[in-house]
Formats: C-alpha cells, structure tokens, sequence
C-alpha cells in the first residue's frame, strides 16, 4: 500500500492492482555487437495476404538463398537468441527445452510498416512465445502493442488521460525498446509497426519469431 494525504491532511493507504496482467519480457541481446548488417535497398517485398503492409520481409524464415542476408548470418543470429532465450526461460521457471518454429527479418524505410496483427495460427498450432529482436535503427514507438479489451470504456466517461489510472485505459502501448534488445510476448498480443521520417536514410531492421515447446513441434 502507498501512503498518501488528503487535502485536510487525512492519511489514505491506497493500491491500484493490475489485475490479470498481460506479461511481455524484455532482455538486452547478449551478442548484439557482434552483429552490423549492412543496409538493403527499399523494396516492398511483403506477402499478398500481408494487405496493409509495405516492408522488405523474409517471412516466413530467412531461406539458404537470401538475397540480403547470408545463412552463416542466420544461423549466428538465430541460434545465439535461442541460447541466451533459454537462460532467460530458466529464470522464471519455464520450460527451456524449445525451438526456433519460424525466424525472419523486416525491413523499413520511412513510410513502411506492418499492420496490425497477431501470431496466432488458423490451425490451432500456436506458438509457446512469439518475440522480436530490435536490431537497428528500431526508433521510438514504432513497435506498438494493441490493447485487446475494451471492458473499461464502458465505464461512465471521465477524463481518464488527466489520472494517475492512464495506463489501464490506453488503446495501444508505444514499447520505446531501444536496438540490441529482445521481447518476447504471448503470441494472441495485437501488434504494429509504423516507420517515419527518421528512417528516410536508415534502414530499420528487426527479426521475429516464433517459439515451441520441443516436445510439441512436429
């Protein structure tokens, strides 16, 4: 509890609790400085199914014959995320018997960006973690969590944006995770990128992915 006073000096112990959470986890990439990946050029190399998307993307994994980046590349990247991923799972307990499912990088330039979505599957088949690796020019709040539930807007209006409450009430959550970090989220997490003029001459690059459990992935 936090003590507080009242305006005729009243002493108040007051919590607000943030019930039924959503937890995201964020580590600084251990072998970050290991890694400078040149620039790529500005495509928009995105799937057709990706519809309000522009951005130079590997997706659904970086293939052996990349154009960008070179599978000893990769696999350096892919598999000391995964190491250090399973030291991190250790200390809160999880399982650290898990695989990389799927790993790609995007690409941004100013005006590019990935609509809103999710890592969820259509068959059920989802992922344990989903995360992304912040590993250049990733700027200020252009990866952005949405927030799924609505239930608090259905409180009587007040001026929630003038309250020490704010949080609890936003729509999207702007992350400001600096390059050479790492965040895991639970794959149902709704989630953007928007990229702007501070990309007009650096190329914003990040690798996702996507984890299971080794004892669930066929």
């Amino acid at each position: 509890m936090k003590v507080f006073r009242s305006t005729d000096g009243r002493k108040l112990e007051v919590e607000d609790v943030p019930l039924f959470s959503t937890p995201i986890i964020v580590t600084k990439f251990n072998d970050h400085e290991k890694y400078n990946i040149e620039s790529f050029e500005k495509i928009d190399r995105s799937p057709k199914d990706w519809n309000n998307s522009a951005v130079n993307t590997s997706f659904p994994d970086v293939g052996k014959d990349d154009p960008y980046i070179s599978r000893e590349t990769r696999d350096e990247i892919k598999n000391s995320i995964l190491e250090q991923l399973k030291d991190v799972f250790a200390i809160y307990n999880m399982p650290t018997d898990i695989v990389m499912q799927n790993f790609w990088y995007n690409a941004y330039y100013e005006g590019q960006g990935i609509e809103l979505h999710n890592h969820l599957s259509e068959d059920n088949h989802n992922p344990f973690w989903s995360g992304v690796y912040f590993a250049k020019n990733c700027f200020n709040s252009q990866f952005r969590f949405r927030y799924l539930h609505t239930g608090l807007r259905t409180q009587q209006p007040f001026d929630f944006h003038q309250t020490t409450l704010a949080d609890y009430y936003r729509s999207y959550w702007p992350s400001g995770i600096p390059d050479g970090y790492i965040c895991l989220f639970p794959p149902h997490l709704d989630h953007t990128v928007i990229v702007g003029e501070e990309n007009r001459d650096k190329m914003r690059l990040s690798f996702a992915f996507n984890i299971r459990h080794e004892l669930n992935h066929v």
